[in-house]
């Protein structure tokens, strides 16, 4: 593998390179902070074998051959990143490292040209708004995004580029992705496939149960609520994310995507409580001239059902995110003092 770097100085450069290091030399395991995906977050170890094998069946899903060009444009210290790494060891890669901020384009020459990079919700958010960024992501064939969610409008953005692109379903405690669905082109699906090799199931919840070798064979609990046919599911959201409002349950990540639709924008939706209903939720739209409180309260309003309504609308410019690139939920409800 080959690593090419924009600053040797730079923390990502520094923390891959030490991890690339202690893989040449035979480490057989490695400690990993986890999300919260399965629950509170904490640290667990694993395994070279684990990691071999998630790099493996990625290879083969999306039919990644050696000696190809990528881009490692996310924070090495996240399983994601440390996977692009093992990626490019087992597939003898050229792997281009830039530092992992929000929009990766900053750092990339004009004629760039990759075969495979791995993003976040947010940088393709970047690349996506301006010509420069546009025309990078034309230079890669393939591309995976994950993370996050992806927005319903970044979902639409994503239909003119002709790079394949792929969201990926899996959290630390699977060594990245287990599942993946394609976002454009002919294959364009609203479920996750699920690779070779990985079993799933759910529970009485309808959560999502994952078992295979990069979880050690053990079942891996979820709190994603999925419809399963096969070896494909459909994420509708967390099973924490649903708020009983007078006796109506809402699932609000099904809502936040319909809201964000109708109105062409970035929409968080955020719990509060409420004396009367128990649990009710209002509505935090990132506001691209997209009009003012009443003009977008209107829009909603005549669309919604009636308990399906937010309490109340917000306007904001900016998000604040996760050192992953994570919408911080919690910080944006303490910045707005919703409680």
């Amino acid at each position: 593998m080959l690593l090419s770097q924009e600053s040797s100085h730079d923390e990502s450069y520094i923390s891959a390179a030490k991890f690339i290091n202690e893989w040449r030399t035979g480490k057989e395991s490695f400690a990993q902070n986890t999300s919260g995906s399965t629950g509170k977050p904490k640290t667990i170890y694993i395994s070279r074998s684990q990691m071999i094998a998630s790099a493996r069946r990625t290879a083969k899903a999306l039919n990644l051959v050696k000696g190809g060009s990528a881009l490692l444009c996310i924070n090495p210290e996240f399983i994601g990143g440390k996977m692009m790494l093992v990626r490019a060891m087992e597939l003898e890669w050229n792997l281009t490292l830039v530092p992992p901020n929000s929009n990766p384009e900053e750092h990339l020459e004009n004629d760039a040209k990759f075969s495979f990079a791995a993003f976040v919700p947010l940088q393709l958010e970047c690349m996506m708004a301006a010509e420069k960024g546009r025309k990078q992501m034309n230079n890669i064939e393939t591309i995976i995004v994950g993370g996050a969610p992806i927005s319903a409008q970044l979902e639409k953005e994503i239909q003119l580029l002709p790079t394949k692109v792929f969201s990926t379903y899996g959290m630390t405690e699977t060594v990245s992705h287990i599942a993946l669905k394609a976002m454009n082109g002919p294959n364009k699906s609203d479920f996750f496939k699920v690779l070779d090799g990985v079993s799933v199931e759910t529970d009485e919840r309808d959560c999502l149960r994952i078992k295979a070798d990069v979880t050690l064979n053990e079942w891996i609990q979820t709190n994603d609520v999925v419809e399963l046919k096969g070896s494909e599911f459909k994420w509708f959201g967390r099973a924490d994310f649903v708020i009983n409002s007078g006796g109506i349950k809402i699932h609000l990540d099904q809502l936040e995507n319909q809201i964000s639709e109708l109105l062409d924008s970035q929409v968080i939706l955020l719990k509060k409580s409420h004396p009367q209903l128990g649990e009710t939720y209002v509505a935090v739209i990132v506001n691209k001239d997209k009009g003012t409180i009443d003009e977008l309260k209107s829009v909603i309003e005549s669309s919604l059902a009636k308990y399906h309504k937010p309490h109340a609308l917000y306007l904001i410019d900016i998000l604040p995110r996760t050192a992953s690139g994570k919408i911080d939920r919690m910080a944006l409800s303490q910045q707005l003092k919703i409680e």
